[in-house]
């Protein structure tokens, strides 16, 4: 007599690991970001080659930008001491010498001015869901390999950043890419208005 096994059930005797999100990029599987009590203080998580990033308030309220290795986490619980992504006895890192401060970037506000330049300098952009810098926001550091995880996938219409930036139309910096120097006041004119998935600095031929 056939039986029929359901996929969830498939799924469980491959032994296939639930936090895996279906999409493949050029690095590989990308995970979503895992539970933890950090999730509690800490917002725009997202996990890049194996490693956590999320902007994580400090004991003074401000954010910060923090990264940890979840491979050295096994199964204990990520969580924030003071604006640091911790697991067990394992620290993380905090992005771009620290970040934080009176001048630590973060989460926009609703008007897009806020510290967007921050300490991160170059490795710091701030988007905008409408052009000419308006609308709701967002600050983030280094690369971002899907904007799903900060619910401005395809919506973002203007940008300010130091330096050069890639922006790509899929997430993993796949589809249409394109370079920008200097910040981006209408995105439209650039034929990239509520298209971009993916951003990162831009590291010349490299990508």
């Amino acid at each position: 007599m056939l039986s029929i096994i359901s996929l969830a059930a498939v799924a469980a005797l491959s032994g296939a690991p639930q936090d895996y999100a279906p999409n493949r990029g050029q690095d590989g599987p990308q995970r979503v970001a895992p539970r933890g009590s950090y999730a509690a203080t800490c917002s725009g998580s997202y996990v890049n080659q194996g490693r956590l990033y999320a902007d994580c308030r400090d004991e003074r309220g401000r954010l910060r930008g923090t990264s940890i290795d979840l491979q050295r986490c096994g199964n204990s619980d990520v969580a924030n001491n003071d604006g640091r992504l911790v697991c067990g006895n394992v620290r993380g890192d905090y992005e771009n010498g620290g970040g934080g401060g009176n001048n630590g970037g973060g989460w926009g506000d609703n008007n897009g001015g806020g510290n967007w330049g921050g300490n991160g300098g170059r490795n710091t952009i701030t988007v905008y869901r409408d052009a000419n810098y308006r609308g709701s926001s967002i600050t983030l550091r280094g690369e971002i390999a899907d904007l799903r995880t900060t619910g401005l996938n395809d919506r973002v219409s203007s940008m300010r950043f130091q330096g050069e930036w890639l922006a790509c139309t899929d997430a993993n910096f796949r589809g249409r890419c394109e370079t920008f120097t200097g910040d981006v006041s209408d995105l439209q004119r650039y034929q990239m208005n509520d298209t971009i998935s993916s951003l990162r600095p831009y590291r010349g031929s490299r990508w």
